[in-house]
């Protein structure tokens, strides 16, 4: 009877040294194995990058002597974690392992109660995560675990992972150019390449050229390392230009070529600050929420608030003044030796308060929100970094700070 499991689980490792790619952190793991000192912790990359088929090869070989648990951070929650964590041990007890699948899943309050058991090396913790666990994970929870990450795979790697499709199959073959297009299509993703491919045999086809490909998936798929940047670069020129039909197409045709939402998402992000700006300053809340809804709900749903980032940036009045301003400021540090002014320091001790640090300092809310006071460096009260443009709301804060600033800076 033909298995219904897919071809990616079929050809899934069973053993650490099946695994492609990853040698060292193969060694390190065969290490703990051999040893038999298994310890806690978090590997990351991309989806299909091979986090858990890392974790599921150790669990085969060591599952008859430790008591297994696996569970998915984006399903289970405080309640499945307490039970497992609390159960309590008997004269048969073995020793827990603990794998969560997507461990960013879990909320700060849910990982802090894998703390304790961690720590005291009652439940060995293994996480996989498509997020970098210093910025998705608990500092306290980081300090108890290892943290590895999967690095991608090189061509020679891929090439290895076509050849087990082929030995499976026997009588498919895979033209060389249409392996470079699913690789592209699925972003390197290994789940995705290997269900593309067994979703073209089971269609019928023996001979997988670019034409079958193409054929397949209804559109062309050519989209390299060379398209990405040409693009990508075609996208933020539109949005910069206020075209937001032309930013949609190629916001649409890297999307639908596989490329990943995320990186769409910080380019957003980048733009509102960089191009749109003071013109408009909710552009930025619009693009950190696209990114942070991309983040959540991932593809293909995430088109949907990207799509509306895209073109509220585009339609958007542009201003790229406050980067100036930035810009402005590091070429001035790097040409001009200057203090901060006294009176805008605090005396943390008796010694400087008698030198007159923070003497004299004037708290604007005192004044009615703004007093006149000099902040800048002294010798350069009068340089300005900051020029608003006429652009949407930047015209009133342009009108605002001259008018505040008319008797010191000539704006």
């Amino acid at each position: 009877m033909k298995s219904n499991n897919p071809l990616s689980e079929i050809l899934r490792p069973k053993k650490i040294e099946d695994i492609i790619g990853n040698e060292k952190l193969k060694n390190i793991f065969r290490k703990w194995l051999d040893n038999d000192s298994i310890k806690s912790f978090v590997v990351y990359g991309p989806p299909g990058s091979g986090k858990s088929t890392f974790i599921k090869a150790i669990i085969n070989e060591i599952e008859n002597d430790y008591e297994i648990y696996q569970i998915s951070g984006a399903l289970e929650g405080a309640k499945t974690l307490k039970s497992i964590v609390n159960k309590e041990d008997n004269l048969f007890s073995k020793q827990k392992i603990l794998f969560i699948d997507e461990i960013h899943r879990l909320n700060r309050a849910e990982q802090d109660t894998l703390l304790l058991s961690v720590e005291n090396g009652d439940v060995i913790l293994f996480g996989a995560t498509t997020e970098n666990p210093a910025v998705r994970l608990n500092p306290a929870l980081l300090s108890r675990v290892n943290v590895f990450k999967i690095k991608e795979f090189n061509e020679e790697e891929y090439e290895i992972v076509f050849d087990r499709i082929e030995n499976f199959y026997k009588d498919v073959k895979i033209d060389e150019k249409a392996k470079k297009e699913i690789i592209n299509y699925a972003n390197g993703d290994l789940r995705r390449i290997i269900n593309f491919v067994e979703a073209l045999v089971e269609s019928g086809t023996k001979k997988i050229t670019t034409q079958e490909v193409d054929d397949f998936t209804g559109k062309t798929m050519h989209y390299d390392v060379d398209d990405k940047y040409s693009y990508i670069s075609a996208f933020i020129k539109s949005v910069r230009g206020s075209d937001p039909d032309a930013a949609i197409l190629y916001l649409s045709y890297m999307l639908e070529n596989g490329e990943d939402p995320m990186y769409l998402a910080r380019r957003i992000v980048i733009l509102a600050s960089e191009d749109i700006g003071l013109a408009d300053p909710n552009a930025l809340n619009i693009a950190v929420s696209a990114m942070t809804a991309t983040e959540q709900i991932g593809y293909p749903e995430c088109v949907i608030p990207l799509s509306e980032a895209t073109v509220y940036l585009a339609a958007a009045p542009k201003s790229n003044r406050s980067y100036n301003a930035y810009l402005n400021a590091k070429e001035f540090i790097h040409k001009n030796n200057f203090s901060v002014p006294k009176h805008l320091m605090n005396a943390i001790n008796k010694n400087m308060k008698k030198q007159g640090y923070g003497k004299n300092y004037k708290y604007p809310h005192d004044f009615g929100g703004f007093v006149k006071e000099k902040y800048m460096p002294e010798k350069y009260e009068k340089d300005i970094f900051y020029y608003p443009s006429n652009n949407g709301i930047e015209k009133k804060i342009g009108e605002r700070i001259k008018k505040i600033w008319d008797w010191l800076k000539d704006y």
